[in-house]
């Protein structure tokens, strides 16, 4: 069983010839040539590509960020409001008043034991 047998008769005119088949296959080589010559990007080079996109857009939240950080930097709030509002520390820490048992001949504390000491405040 040969092509032709397989096309219906009507339709036997308009199948394409030898000539014909060449032609539209060397045309359709010719048009992919220059795709198939195209480099294909390494993963470096799509994430440079990106980063060219992205950089305005991070140095426009690095703008943002710093300004929220120089407009809480000039407002401050006092240190020793938020501190003296703690339950733990007003009943540790009184004007004129001694140290804790825990702190007894030291005159710097160190940080686990002040800690300590207001967890255990807190806990009563």
């Amino acid at each position: 069983m040969s092509i032709d047998d397989r096309w219906p008769a009507w339709l036997r005119s308009l199948r394409p010839d030898d000539v014909t088949r060449r032609r539209l296959s060397r045309d359709i080589a010719e048009e992919a040539r220059p795709l198939l010559a195209l480099r294909r990007d390494s993963w470096l080079d799509a994430i440079s590509d990106w980063a060219t996109i992205l950089s305005p857009v991070a140095a426009a939240v690095t703008l943002v960020f710093a300004g929220l950080a120089l407009r809480q930097a000039a407002n401050p709030a006092e240190p020793g409001e938020e501190l003296a509002s703690a339950p733990g520390v007003v009943e540790l820490v009184q004007p004129g008043g001694a140290l804790p048992a825990a702190f007894e001949g030291e005159s710097q504390p160190d940080l686990d034991q002040v800690m300590t000491v207001l967890y255990e405040a807190e806990a009563e």
